[in-house]
C-alpha cells in the first residue's frame, strides 16, 4: 500500500503559491525525475509559462543540469523521489559538494518509518535522511503552511549562500493539494508529434505478446504498471516483476541473456530506458542470440501521472544503428504480429518498440512478495533452489 498522507486536518501546500516563492528567489526552472507525490506540483511546474519544466532522463542528470546552471547564474530545483537519491549521490558527492556548488533538492521520501509503502521503497526510506547526513547536506520536512514554506526557502537561501552546499526539503504524501490542470500535459514537443496517434493500449500489448511468447522464455518487466499489467495477463514462475529499480530492467536481461540458460524478453518503458540509456549500447555487443528488448513507448512516465518525458526517441532506429540485429516499431493492434514476427526470426539482440496509448489500463499490484518472485525464477534457471532471505 502507499504510505499515508499527512495527518487529517493537516494543510496542503497550493502548488501554484510554492512556485511562486520560488520565481521570487530566483528559481524559474525544474529539473525533474517524477513522482506521484509530487504530482500536483509538477502538472502546475509543466503548464506555467513563466516556468521551465526539465524532464531529466535520471536523477544525476538533474543535479548536473543544476550544477551547471548555477554556474552560468541561474538557480534550478532538483525534484525527485528518495528512491532515486542514490543515482543523485555521485554528482552530489564528485561535483556540487567538492566545487561548492548549492543546488536545491526537493525529494519526496517513500518508505518512510510508521508508514506503509511498497516493499522496494523500505531501504531509502528509514536511510534517506542519514545519508543525507553522512554527506554533509543539510535538510528539513517541507512545511504545510504557505509561511511556513517561505521561511523554509529562506533558511536553504542562508544555508546554501553560507556554506556553499546543497539543501533537500523532504516532503511526504499529501504535501501539495491537487488542482485541476486546465490543459493536458504536453507529452511530446508540438513539433515531433507522429503523424498517427497511437491506437493499441500497452495492457492489450502485453496480453498478446504474454499469449505468443514461448512458456519458458523469462520475462522481465520494468516497474509500475507494466509489472502490474503483465501479472494481470497471467502469472508464469518466468515473470521477473520489477518494482523499483526503474531503468535496470534492460541490464538484469542482459545479465541473465548472457548466462544462456533461457531466452529472455525484457518489457521495459521510454522513460526507464532512458535512465539507462547506455545498456542499449551494452545489449547490442554482448546480449547473445536469445534476448528480445520491447520497449513501450507513449512519450510519459505514466506510472507517476503521465509527465513528459525528454523528447521523442526513436527507440528501435536507434538499436539499429547500435547494432541490434533486429528491430520493428509498430503503433497499432494490426502492425504488432508482422513487427513481431519480424523481430523474432533471426537470433541476436532484438528490439521491438510499441507505440502505446497513454490512458492507462487499472491493475492490481503484484502481490508476491519480492524475495519470492525472485527465488522461485533462481529455482527454475539454476536448480536446487536457494532459500528465501528472512523478511
Amino acid at each position: 500500500m502507499d504510505a499515508p498522507a499527512l495527518p487529517e486536518g493537516t494543510p496542503a501546500l497550493d502548488p501554484d503559491a510554492v512556485l511562486d516563492t520560488l520565481l521570487a528567489h530566483g528559481y524559474r526552472e525544474l529539473a525533474v525525475v517524477p513522482c506521484s507525490y509530487l504530482k500536483p506540483l509538477l502538472e502546475r511546474a509543466a503548464q506555467r509559462p513563466d516556468i521551465v519544466y526539465f524532464p531529466a532522463t535520471c536523477e544525476g542528470e538533474a543535479v548536473s543540469v543544476a550544477a551547471g546552471a548555477w554556474l552560468a547564474g541561474r538557480r534550478v530545483v532538483v525534484a525527485l523521489q528518495n528512491s532515486g537519491l542514490g543515482d543523485a549521490l555521485n554528482p552530489l558527492a564528485s561535483l556540487c559538494l567538492p566545487y561548492g556548488i548549492p543546488v536545491l533538492l526537493l525529494v519526496s521520501v517513500r518508505g518512510e518509518p510508521g508508514t506503509r509503502d511498497e516493499p522496494h521503497h523500505d531501504v531509502m526510506g528509514r536511510t534517506t535522511a542519514r545519508i543525507l547526513d553522512d554527506v554533509g547536506i543539510r535538510h528539513a520536512w517541507l512545511p504545510s503552511d504557505p509561511d511556513g514554506f517561505v521561511r523554509a526557502i529562506e533558511e536553504a537561501e542562508c544555508v546554501m549562500e553560507t556554506t556553499r552546499r546543497p539543501y533537500c526539503l523532504l516532503t511526504r504524501k499529501g504535501s501539495f493539494r491537487d488542482v485541476p490542470v486546465p490543459v493536458p500535459l504536453a507529452r511530446t514537443a508540438p513539433d515531433r508529434l507522429p503523424s498517427t496517434a497511437p491506437t493499441l493500449s500497452r495492457a492489450d500489448a502485453i496480453r498478446w505478446l504474454r499469449a505468443r511468447l514461448p512458456e519458458e522464455q523469462v520475462v522481465i518487466t520494468t516497474t509500475g504498471l507494466t509489472s502490474r499489467e503483465l501479472y494481470a495477463a497471467g502469472d508464469r514462475p518466468t515473470h521477473l516483476y520489477l518494482s523499483g529499480s526503474m531503468g535496470c530492467a534492460g541490464a538484469v536481461g542482459l545479465g541473465m541473456a548472457r548466462s544462456g540458460r533461457r531466452p529472455v524478453a525484457v518489457f521495459d518503458g521510454d522513460g526507464a530506458v532512458l535512465m539507462r540509456f547506455g545498456t542499449l549500447v551494452s545489449a547490442a555487443a554482448s546480449a547473445g542470440p536469445d534476448f528480445l528488448h520491447v520497449v513501450f513507448n507513449n512519450g510519459c512516465y505514466d506510472s507517476t501521472g503521465g509527465q513528459p518525458i525528454q523528447g521523442s526517441v526513436p527507440f528501435a532506429a536507434t538499436a539499429e544503428l547500435l547494432g541490434y540485429a533486429a528491430t520493428a516499431c509498430c503503433d497499432s493492434l494490426a502492425e504488432l504480429p508482422p513487427a513481431y514476427d519480424k523481430v523474432t526470426a533471426q537470433p541476436g539482440p532484438r528490439l521491438l518498440e510499441i507505440k502505446v496509448t497513454t490512458d492507462p489500463v487499472p491493475a492490481p499490484r503484484v502481490p508476491l512478495a519480492l524475495p519470492e518472485i525472485a527465488t522461485r525464477l533462481r529455482a527454475l534457471l539454476d536448480p536446487p533452489a536457494i532459500t528465501a532471505p528472512a523478511s
